[in-house]
C-alpha cells in the first residue's frame, strides 16, 4: 500500500475564497487581466488546447510557447473563478474545459501540439504542465472525475513516450508535477517510477544545474538556469518525496529554496534574474513576474511536504511585496521585469532586456502577463492547510474565509496593514478540532486568545460564534543588503512588509507598444517616468541644479534611525491608499547618489554618501509603489 509522506495537504479550490482588501484586488483583476487577457491575444490563449491553432507570427515555436502561456493562462483563471467563486467566471473556464476534453486523443495525449509537431520537445512537457494542473484544480473544485481521468491519462501518455532516455534536460520535468497529484491519488506506481526516472536522468545529464544534485550543492551557480525555471523545478523533488519517502530529494528542496534566497533573493521576496538566469542582488538587478507565480507555488508545496510554516512567510513576501509592486493598481497592466530601486520604467528603460521595462497588459511573449493571473489566486489556496488528523493549520494570513470540517472561518483582517487578524467561527453544528497559528518570523511574540481570553490549548470544540485572534509584535528592522557591488544598501521592513520611498510617477500611454497584435479599445502599454519639476534656469544649468530638485536623492544614517509608525484609517483600495506609512528620522540628502537623468535606475558608486541637510522621509509599502527607491544608501558618518 503506497503512502503520501507529506506532513500537510492542501485543501481542494474553493474550500479558501478571498475576502476583505484580497477581494477587491481579484475582482479587479477579474475587470481587468484575469477576465480578458484571452481577448488581446486570442489565438495564443484561446486556441492551443481546443483546436491546436497557434498564431504563425510566433515561428517555429508557436506549438511550445501556445502550450505555455495558454495553459498558465487557463491555471490562472481557473484558480481565479473558484477563488471568487465568480459564476461568470466558472461559466467561462467550464466551457474551456469541455472543449479540451474533446480533444483527447484515444493514446490519452491532452496537449496542444498537433501530431505533426515533434511531441518529444521539451516546451511540449513544460507546457502541458500548466494545463494539467488548471485541470486538476478544476476536478478539485467541482469533483468531475472525468476530468481527472483525462489528465491522468495525458500523464500516462508521457510516461509511455518520454521513457528512458526520451526526457529532456531544460523544462520538461514540469510535468512532474501533475504527474505526482495524479500518483497522490491513484497510487499507480508507473506514474512515481517515471518520475523517479526522470531525476536519474537529470543527475546524470544535468545541463542546467536543476538536478536533485545541482540542488543538494552549498553552491548556486549564477547563469546556469532560468530563475523562472529553477524557481519551478526545486519543489519537484519535495513532490516527489512525498511519493516514496526519499529524504534525500526532500533535502534537494529543502537546500535549493535556501541558496536561492541566501544568493539571488532580494529582501522582497523577488528572485534575481538578470537577462533571464540567476544573478546576484543589486539596487536595480531584475526580477522576472513569471518567477513570483512559480516560486510561490514553490512555497506551497514545501509547506505540504516539511509541515513547517516558514514557507508562509515566504509567501507572504510575494503576495504582499514583490507581486504587488509590478502591478498596476487597476491590474490591467504589469511590468514584466521589475527592480527593488526603479526611477523609470519604460520601454528602454531595462538594464537587461528590451521593451521589458515598460507597463503592458501583454508582451510579445506573454508568459508573465498570464503568470501575473495566478500568483494571489496561488496565494489564497496557500492560506492553511489540513493534517491527517482533520486539524487545521493557518500557513499564512490574510482576508479570507476558511471551509474545513464542516465550518467555516471567516477574517476581514487589514493584515498586512495591521498585526492582529481575529477569525470567527461559523457552523450548524459544534465541531471538535485543532486550529494553529503560525508564528511569523518577524514577530517578537504572538498572542492567541479564544473568545477574547488567552488559550493554551486550540484542540477544542468550535461553535458557531467562536473567535479566535491571533496578535503579533512587530518592529521595525533595518538590515544591510548583500549586493554585488558590497556597498550594503539599507532595506526597510515592518511586519510582513517592505517600505520604499516612492518616486512621484507619470503614466505616458504609448498605445500598442510591441505588442504583437493589436490591442482593444480599454487598453494600453505604458512608460512610466520620474515626476518632479526642474528649475527655472538656463538649460544649461539645469543638470547641475538637478540633483537638488529630485526627491529620491536621500541616504540613511544607519545608526542615527528612528521610525514613527502610522497606521491610517482603511480609505479606498490599499494599494493606492496606504492605510501604513512609517516616517523616518535620520535621512539626509544625499545630492550625488543618482545620475540627473532618470531614464535608467543606476546603481550608487560608494558605500557610504556625503550628505548635506536632514530630510523628512515618509515611507510607505513597497507594493504601494510602481517607481520607488527600496534599497538606501548609507550616509557618510
Amino acid at each position: 500500500m503506497w503512502k503520501n509522506h507529506a506532513k500537510l495537504f492542501h485543501l481542494p479550490l474553493g474550500a479558501i475564497t478571498a475576502e476583505g482588501w484580497l477581494r477587491e484586488q481579484l475582482l479587479r483583476n477579474r475587470e481587468g487581466m484575469g477576465g480578458h487577457l484571452d481577448e488581446l491575444e486570442p489565438i495564443m490563449l484561446l486556441a492551443p488546447y481546443t483546436t491546436k491553432d497557434t498564431d504563425e507570427k510566433w515561428g517555429d515555436v508557436k506549438a511550445g510557447w501556445g502550450a505555455e502561456i495558454s495553459g498558465n493562462y487557463w491555471l490562472g483563471v481557473i484558480k481565479l473563478a473558484f477563488t471568487l467563486q465568480d459564476h461568470e467566471l466558472i461559466a467561462k473556464v467550464t466551457a474551456w474545459v469541455d472543449r479540451v476534453l474533446e480533444n483527447a486523443e484515444p493514446e490519452g495525449y491532452l496537449g496542444a501540439y498537433r501530431l505533426e509537431d515533434d511531441r518529444m520537445e521539451d516546451f511540449n512537457a513544460w507546457g502541458t504542465s500548466g494545463a494539467m494542473r488548471g485541470l486538476l484544480d478544476f476536478y478539485e473544485a467541482t469533483g468531475r472525475s472525468e476530468v481527472f481521468s483525462a489528465v491522468y491519462n495525458c500523464m500516462l501518455w508521457f510516461t509511455r513516450h518520454w521513457a528512458g532516455d526520451k526526457k529532456t534536460r531544460y523544462a520538461g520535468q514540469a510535468i512532474i508535477d501533475p504527474m505526482m497529484r495524479c500518483y497522490y491519488k491513484t497510487g499507480d506506481k508507473r506514474l512515481l517510477d517515471f518520475c523517479v526516472d526522470y531525476f536519474d536522468f537529470l543527475d546524470h545529464n544535468d545541463l542546467y544545474q536543476n538536478s536533485p544534485n545541482a540542488f543538494l550543492a552549498s553552491k548556486l551557480r549564477y547563469n546556469s538556469n532560468h530563475t523562472a525555471g529553477y524557481s519551478l523545478q526545486v519543489r519537484l523533488p519535495s513532490m516527489v518525496y512525498c511519493g516514496n519517502g526519499d529524504p534525500r530529494l526532500l533535502r534537494a528542496s529543502v537546500n535549493g529554496i535556501a541558496k536561492l534566497r541566501k544568493f539571488a533573493m532580494h529582501t522582497t521576496g523577488a528572485p534575481v534574474c538578470n537577462d533571464e538566469y540567476l544573478s546576484p542582488v543589486s539596487l536595480y538587478a531584475e526580477s522576472e513576474y513569471c518567477s513570483f507565480a512559480y516560486l510561490g507555488a514553490s512555497y506551497g508545496a514545501m509547506t505540504a511536504a516539511t509541515g513547517d510554516t516558514v514557507y508562509g512567510d515566504y509567501l507572504e513576501e510575494i503576495a504582499f511585496n514583490a507581486a504587488q509592486g509590478a502591478r498596476k493598481k487597476n491590474e490591467r497592466a504589469i511590468e514584466y521585469n521589475s527592480t527593488p530601486n526603479q526611477l523609470c520604467a519604460s520601454i528602454h528603460s531595462s538594464h537587461c532586456q528590451p521593451i521589458h521595462g515598460a507597463y503592458a497588459p501583454i508582451h510579445p511573449v506573454a508568459c508573465c502577463a498570464v503568470n501575473s493571473i495566478v500568483v494571489l489566486p496561488e496565494f489564497v489556496s496557500n492560506l492553511a492547510f489540513a493534517d491527517a488528523e482533520g486539524n487545521l493549520h493557518i500557513n499564512a494570513y490574510a482576508p479570507c474565509s476558511i471551509r474545513h470540517h464542516g465550518m467555516t472561518l471567516t477574517t476581514e483582517t487589514l493584515y498586512p496593514f495591521r498585526n492582529t487578524v481575529t477569525y470567527t467561527a461559523h457552523t450548524d453544528e459544534p465541531q471538535t478540532f485543532a486550529i494553529y497559528p503560525k508564528r511569523p518570523r518577524w514577530s517578537r511574540s504572538i498572542r492567541i486568545l479564544v473568545n477574547g481570553k488567552p488559550a493554551a490549548e486550540l484542540y477544542r470544540t468550535w461553535r458557531d460564534g467562536d473567535t479566535l485572534t491571533v496578535e503579533f509584535q512587530a518592529k521595525v528592522e533595518v538590515e544591510r543588503v548583500q549586493d554585488l557591488a558590497h556597498n550594503e544598501p539599507l532595506s526597510v521592513r515592518y511586519g510582513a512588509l517592505n517600505f520604499s520611498l516612492p518616486v512621484p510617477a507619470r503614466w505616458e500611454n504609448i498605445g500598442n507598444g510591441s505588442a504583437r497584435t493589436p490591442l482593444p479599445a480599454g487598453w494600453a502599454w505604458y512608460d512610466v517616468w520620474a515626476d518632479f519639476k526642474d528649475a527655472d534656469v538656463s538649460k544649461f544649468d539645469i543638470m547641475g541644479l538637478r540633483k537638488d530638485q529630485i526627491s529620491w536623492n536621500v541616504a540613511l544614517a544607519e545608526r542615527e534611525l528612528e521610525f514613527e509608525i502610522e497606521e491610517l484609517p482603511k480609505t479606498g483600495y490599499v494599494w493606492e491608499n496606504p492605510p501604513l506609512k512609517l516616517h523616518v528620522a535620520g535621512a539626509y540628502k544625499a545630492p550625488y547618489a543618482y545620475a540627473p537623468y532618470p531614464i535608467r535606475t543606476s546603481e550608487i558608486y560608494e558605500p557610504e554618501l556625503e550628505v548635506t541637510d536632514p530630510m523628512p522621509l515618509e515611507l510607505v509599502p513597497y507594493g504601494c509603489t510602481n517607481l520607488r527607491i527600496t534599497y538606501f544608501p548609507r550616509a557618510a558618518k
